[in-house]
């Protein structure tokens, strides 16, 4: 593979709206634990627990990028696996 090349690497899909925390979490987590490095792994969610502060807690205690988006009540984050 060259510099110029580009992997597409496949996005996993978790959709965890309805539910409350901490499941969202525990969800994303086990999900995220199956994954291999690389992968990125989108999550919807309708809480806002879920996406403000336990998500982002989730990406920095295990070295997880990610970005978040909100279209009306609904959130979309997705993190990126090292």
């Amino acid at each position: 593979m060259t510099e110029t090349e580009t992997v597409e690497v496949a996005i996993e899909s978790l959709d965890t709206r309805g539910l409350l925390c901490p499941y969202p979490y525990i969800h994303a987590r086990q999900a995220l634990e199956r994954l291999p490095a690389g992968a990125r792994l989108a999550i919807l969610t309708d809480s806002e627990p879920t996406a403000m502060s336990s998500i982002p807690i989730l990406c920095a205690q295990s070295g997880y990028a990610f970005t978040c988006e909100r279209d009306g009540e609904i959130w979309r984050l997705v993190v990126t696996k090292p």
